[in-house]
């Protein structure tokens, strides 16, 4: 006979890896890099400020919302480098502006890019730990968080709907540590 305060636990444990194994996402990078938030929206994980109940998976995200790079009003370049910092640091951009980040990785190791919150950041940089010590690997393909392979360079169009500080950082194990992080200052 099984004990069912054995099972219930066991349950929730369940569910939370299968919850974190589906963070990771069911497609692969492209190969190219070129990678758009646009294409990028029907997989973005837990990372948003809030979800959609509806059954639509999209979520909603309280500084914005992910643009079409067609749209964009301007393109901002940012460099991942060595050691464990983007280039550069701090950005202004106006509420109501759609921008296109071309994210570079100049360096010869992952890095990702991950928009959002202090909030969200903390969530995420947790999250990161957790699959680190499960000996996972976490692939990005949200509208707000994307992997940068070495040497390549991706897009993430953001349209910044809200007044405040918005922050992009590197998630991976010990770089946001290290100060791999930036702000930008969403201007009202």
């Amino acid at each position: 006979m099984t004990n069912p305060t054995k099972t219930i636990p066991l349950m929730l444990l369940a569910s939370l890896v299968l919850g974190l194994g589906a963070c990771a996402g069911d497609e692969a990078a492209e190969p190219t890099g070129a990678a758009t938030s646009e294409a990028m929206s029907d997989d973005m994980g837990d990372m948003s400020e809030g979800h959609d109940d509806t059954g639509d998976d999209h979520a909603e995200f309280a500084f914005g919302e992910p643009g079409d790079a067609a749209d964009a009003d301007r393109t901002i370049e940012i460099e991942a480098t060595s050691p464990f910092t983007f280039e550069p640091g701090e950005v202004t951009v106006a509420a109501g502006e759609t921008v296109t980040f071309e994210i570079t990785n100049s360096d010869s190791i992952v890095h990702d890019f991950t928009l959002g919150g202090q909030e969200a950041q903390d969530e995420h940089e947790a999250e990161m730990r957790e699959m680190e010590e499960m000996d996972g690997e976490m692939e990005h393909a949200d509208a707000n968080a994307i992997t940068l392979p070495a040497g390549e360079t991706t897009i993430v169009t953001w349209t910044f709907t809200e007044p405040g500080t918005v922050m992009y950082g590197c998630h991976q194990p010990g770089h946001y540590d290290a100060g791999m992080h930036g702000d930008i200052t969403v201007e009202g």
